[in-house]
């Protein structure tokens, strides 16, 4: 049984469960597809040092849930670097609208490693499309799978693999700093980091990875 913690409507979808969502003997074709895709994804990893069996407990799903808005993910990123860099975090609770249309400079500092975080891989990691593995290791992966090598650069297809125990880590020292900083429980923020503590619980708990979509 799938254990689930959806919202009636999500803009961002999780899941614990296996990569390899198809048997065998449940659609021959489509099982070879997505072999062949993860053996590309598993050979990758290791160039990275990252050892994992992407084949392993094939249609298993333990667990799914639901942000409401990629706005709340973007928020708790936000909250995380200005809580640790000891800035004001009142603008990003009160939400104005068009507040996120413009790059915030903090934030971008840090994707671009001018400043240091604690939080790398809350922050460092496609939110729409990207896995974290249960699996420890110090930084958020980047793969380039794109399997044509002359393929142009705009053409490039990017996955970025975190580690499902050290976002476990990351969200409990953040839900400390939310705390001793006031946020209210019931902000969308502070839902989005609940909804990701429980995925990494399965996670950890069932080595299986989180998939974002």
């Amino acid at each position: 049984m799938v254990v689930t913690d959806l919202a009636p409507v999500t803009e961002l979808d999780l899941l614990v469960g296996s990569i390899l969502t198809t048997r065998p003997e449940e659609d021959r074709f489509l099982y070879e597809e997505e072999y062949e895709w993860l053996l590309l994804l598993q050979k990758l990893l290791q160039e990275h040092n990252v050892e994992i069996d992407l084949f392993a407990q094939p249609g298993v799903q333990i667990w799914e849930g639901g942000i409401t808005r990629f706005l709340d993910f973007y928020q708790l990123r936000l909250l995380a670097v200005y809580l640790e860099h000891n800035h004001s975090i009142d603008d990003i609770l009160a939400v104005s609208p068009g507040m996120y249309e413009k790059i915030d400079h903090l934030l971008a500092s840090v994707l671009e490693r001018q400043q240091p975080t604690q939080f790398l891989h809350l922050i460092d990691h496609q939110i729409d499309g990207g896995y974290y593995l249960p699996v420890d290791f110090a930084d958020p992966i980047w793969i380039d799978v794109s399997q044509d090598q002359d393929v142009e650069d705009e053409d490039v297809e990017l996955v970025s693999f975190g580690s499902s125990i050290v976002l476990q880590q990351e969200l409990t020292i953040l839900e400390h700093l939310l705390r001793t900083s006031n946020v209210p429980r019931e902000h969308p923020a502070f839902r989005c980091l609940q909804i990701l503590q429980t995925a990494t619980e399965q996670s950890v708990r069932n080595n299986l990875p989180i998939i974002i979509w």
